[in-house]
C-alpha cells in the first residue's frame, strides 16, 4: 500500500508498479527516515500521512512527517535559467503511539524521537540534483496529545540551493 512501509522494505513511494516519484526533496526527506529508522534498529513503521488520505493503525507506533513549507531567496542573478535560489524550511518529524499506551511506550517514543534529532543534526544527503544541509534539530515541546495518540515532534531546519 502507497505511503506505508516498513523499515526493511522499499523507500516511500515505491509500489508494486515502480517509483511514484514526487517532490525531490520529500522524497530525500523519506528515503533519509528509513535509513536513520534501520541504523536505530526502529521497528515502527512509516506513516505517510501528507495527503494520502490513510488512516492510521494507532494500536501500534508509528512515524511520520509533515511538510510546513519555507522561503526561497535568489542567491545569483546575471544568469536567466540558471542561477541559484537559496531555500529554507522546516521538516516535522513526528513520533506518534495510541493515547494511554502506558509510560514504557511513551518512554519508547521519546527515545526514539531523541535518537533521530541526533542523527538527523548536522546531516547532508542528496535530493534530486542538490543536497540538503540540517541546519537545527529542535524538539517542539515534551509531547502531546492529538487526537487520541501521544506526538513527540522535532523541528529539523534545513536549508538547499535549487537552480533555475
Amino acid at each position: 500500500m502507497y505511503g506505508v512501509h516498513p523499515i526493511a522494505s522499499l523507500p516511500l513511494g515505491a509500489t508494486a508498479t515502480g517509483l511514484v516519484v514526487g517532490d525531490p526533496l520529500r522524497m530525500a526527506f523519506r528515503d533519509r527516515l528509513v535509513v536513520w529508522l534501520a541504523d536505530l534498529g526502529i521497528g515502527w513503521p512509516i506513516r505517510d500521512l501528507c495527503n494520502t488520505g490513510d488512516n492510521p493503525d494507532a494500536s501500534q507506533g508509528f512515524v511520520a512527517l509533515d511538510f510546513p513549507g519555507g522561503t526561497e531567496d535568489q542567491y545569483t542573478f546575471g544568469a536567466p535559467g540558471l542561477n541559484f535560489w537559496h531555500e529554507q524550511g522546516q521538516v516535522t518529524l513526528y513520533v506518534k503511539t495510541r493515547l494511554g499506551a502506558g509510560i514504557v511506550v511513551r518512554n519508547l517514543a521519546e527515545s526514539y524521537a531523541g535518537g533521530l534529532r541526533a542523527r538527523f543534526r548536522n546531516d547532508r544527503f542528496a535530493a534530486g540534483n542538490g543536497t540538503v544541509r540540517i541546519v537545527s534539530t529542535a524538539p517542539m515541546g515534551g509531547g502531546h496529545d492529538e487526537a487520541g495518540l501521544w506526538v513527540e515532534a522535532v523541528a529539523l531546519g534545513y536549508e538547499t540551493f535549487n537552480v533555475g
